[in-house]
């Protein structure tokens, strides 16, 4: 069953048209790179570093191998152990310009091409146009993220747009404050050096990845000991600690795969920049995910609902809700007292749940004996789904007892869902499915609950919304594979 987009406040084809911004802005930034750098090309400012701060005393000079082609404007000496030496063209062609203090030299290979001085095939002037169209670049696509994010959190709608948006503004917030702290605070005194940066982003990424998720994935796996303790041991129950074995041998799998099957070092390269993205951006994702799994279970409706649907889970051998269930039909109907006392009209409530196989009753049918003996609530105000065997079932059933009992249309409707708070999520994302805008609010539960879920909605969330993490990823990666290329073929 596929999500039902035209009830989201935020289409595809909206986001689309937001993203589509990026086209001219992308023009426009090119156009002002290259009108920065165009006057800049006839100038070119060579950086050397003295490898002896003890000669920073000596006078550097500078001699040319082919006179005619560049003359020396200036020599300066900015720090103790460093000396700028910048270079004029004169007309096309080659020349090597060796820099030397004592006994100590470098020779800089410059060539003169249409009036622009090139030092190695890659060093420019005014190449920082292109590292600050990048933080712009970046800067824009987060603000795009995070205005998609502000909307779907402003409705209320949880679920996998929201988490995608949301790691899609973190990975390239993280992206814009790396380059933009290149940019402000850096010294690179070359577009090589800046290339060599961005390559050894990667493995920063990589190393800071690692030890931002093996401490997460230990602790689901210890959460995981205690689940089964607490309800036993099933394949479910076991989610955290096969994340755990996945995580640990993803590293000698990727050392395995680099040092065994490309006999290239340009491919292995670029296939290790791949990996590091997207491993960065897979972080992003999993703390999105976390952060609106988290978000959706503290959310509290500010108004009341026409109908409020109970997610059903097991009932005891005599029939009687088990505590988790118990909790659920509580949260619900506590709120909806909470709101009768602020002047809102009281819901209907929809207890929805199958009958199991081990049960003497539909769970539903416990639920509205609960809300009837221990709540006091009249039969009139309760509308049974008792078929459901799942969450996406408990939604979309409820959704047909809803419009069958109210004689219109859900979405002419509020309607609102209760269940345990680390549930609360999952239930958005099934009641979205059914074509609902739902409000969830949850109850309290065991902490071990909790890891399991993030888990279960991250891969959720990557089968769902794989073709825009993929189009985000590609665009970003391409920025770092080219940096690598460049440096691995010069």
């Amino acid at each position: 069953m596929k999500e039902d987009k035209s009830i989201s406040p935020v289409t595809s084809e909206s986001i689309g048209k937001r993203f589509l911004m990026l086209v001219p802005l992308l023009l426009v930034l090119a156009l002002a790179s290259y009108a920065y750098i165009k006057p800049k090309l006839g100038t070119y400012t060579a950086s050397w570093f003295y490898p002896d701060a003890s000669l920073a005393s000596v006078p550097a000079e500078v001699s040319l191998s082919n006179p005619g082609v560049v003359e020396v404007v200036s020599v300066q000496q900015t720090e103790p152990n460093r000396a700028l030496v910048t270079f004029r063209a004169l007309k096309d062609g080659k020349t090597e310009a060796t820099v030397a203090a004592g006994d100590v030299q470098r020779v800089f290979r410059l060539e003169v091409k249409d009036g622009g001085i090139w030092e190695g095939d890659i060093n420019f002037s005014g190449w920082e146009a292109i590292q600050a169209s990048l933080c712009v670049f970046l800067a824009a696509l987060a603000a795009l993220f995070a205005s998609v994010l502000v909307q779907l959190w402003r409705a209320s709608w949880y679920g996998y747009e929201m988490v995608a948006s949301g790691g899609g503004f973190m990975f390239c917030l993280f992206q814009f404050l790396l380059f933009g702290g290149l940019l402000v605070f850096g010294s690179n005194p070359s577009f090589y050096h800046f290339l060599l940066d961005v390559r050894y982003m990667t493995s920063y990424f990589v190393l800071s990845s690692f030890f931002v998720v093996t401490p997460l994935v230990l602790l689901v796996s210890i959460s995981n000991l205690s689940l089964i303790r607490h309800e036993g041991l099933r394949p479910v129950n076991l989610l955290g600690v096969a994340t755990t074995i996945v995580w640990l041998l993803c590293f000698p799998l990727w050392y395995a795969i680099d040092t065994f099957f490309f006999a290239s070092p340009v491919v292995s390269e670029c296939f290790n920049a791949m990996v590091a993205i997207s491993i960065t951006f897979g972080v992003c994702l999993l703390l999105s995910t976390m952060l609106c799994a988290w978000l959706a279970a503290r959310h509290v409706p500010d108004h009341g609902m026409d109908y409020l649907v109970v997610l059903g889970c097991g009932i005891r051998k005599d029939g009687t809700p088990s505590p988790l269930l118990a909790g659920r039909v509580d949260r619900a109907f506590d709120f909806d007292c909470e709101r009768t006392a602020a002047g809102d009209a009281p819901a209907v409530f929809v207890p929805s749940g199958g009958q199991g196989p081990d049960e003497p009753i539909s769970e539903a049918q416990s639920m509205g004996t609960y809300l009837i003996s221990q709540r006091g609530v009249a039969p009139e105000r309760i509308a049974y789904e008792d078929r459901s065997v799942n969450t996406r079932q408990n939604m979309a059933f409820s959704r047909e007892v809803i419009e069958r009992h109210a004689g219109r249309g859900v979405q002419d409707l509020r309607v609102g869902f209760s269940t345990t708070n680390y549930h609360v999520f999952r239930g958005y994302v099934c009641a979205h499915e059914a074509g609902m805008a739902v409000e969830g609010m949850g109850s309290k539960t065991k902490y071990y609950f909790w890891p399991n879920a993030f888990l279960r909605e991250f891969v959720g969330l990557l089968a769902a919304e794989w073709k825009n993490i993929l189009r985000l990823y590609l665009p970003v990666s391409v920025i770092y594979v080219a940096a690598v290329y460049i440096l691995s073929v010069i």
